[in-house]
């Protein structure tokens, strides 16, 4: 025993100690589990303006590659006519899809060359999204391009319910 050093004395814990630490220890714990809503982003918009009558030029194979894909399959000159157009595909995460109650809707609005400032509307229901990862294929082709025109500005947005989520838009919008 050394008597130069003074004794340890035993500590014992009462219930109000405890108590405290609780009350300090529980806001601490409840802020961590905090959940986080992510909501849904948009993560890639693609663009393409195929004219069936004009050569590309372009030496980037996947430029052409594109334009041979969406004529794949069309034989007569009004058939690859009608398939001019735009084409748009945007790839979009929604992170709480198992738990969304509420239908989204996507909606594209665009404003075309011979229609003026009129503003077209397309919206795609659905009743649930069924993934994280998603991707919407819109298309403006076909007597729609050709009676209105090239497509000057658009929008891209998703909704759930009436609220808007996220959007894309073109420069000119």
């Amino acid at each position: 025993m050394n008597y130069l050093e003074p004794p340890i004395k035993e500590q014992r814990f009462t219930l109000s100690d405890i108590l405290k630490s609780f009350i300090v220890i529980l806001p601490m714990m409840l802020i961590s589990c905090k959940h986080t809503n992510q909501e849904v982003t948009i993560v890639n918009s693609k663009y393409f303006h195929l004219n069936a009558e004009e050569d590309i030029a372009s030496q980037d194979p996947m430029v052409r590659f594109e334009k041979k894909h969406l004529l794949h399959g069309a034989i007569t000159e009004r058939e690859k006519r009608l398939r001019s157009g735009h084409y748009y595909v945007f790839d979009w995460l929604n992170p709480n899809w198992k738990n969304s109650n509420q239908p989204i809707t996507v909606r594209f609005e665009y404003r075309q060359k011979n229609t003026g400032s009129k503003i077209h509307r397309r919206d795609l229901k659905t009743l649930r999204s069924t993934s994280l990862r998603n991707k919407t294929k819109i298309k403006i082709a076909g007597t729609e391009y050709l009676q209105n025109g090239k497509v000057t500005a658009w929008r891209f947005s998703i909704m759930r319910g009436e609220m808007l989520i996220t959007s894309d838009q073109s420069y000119l919008w």
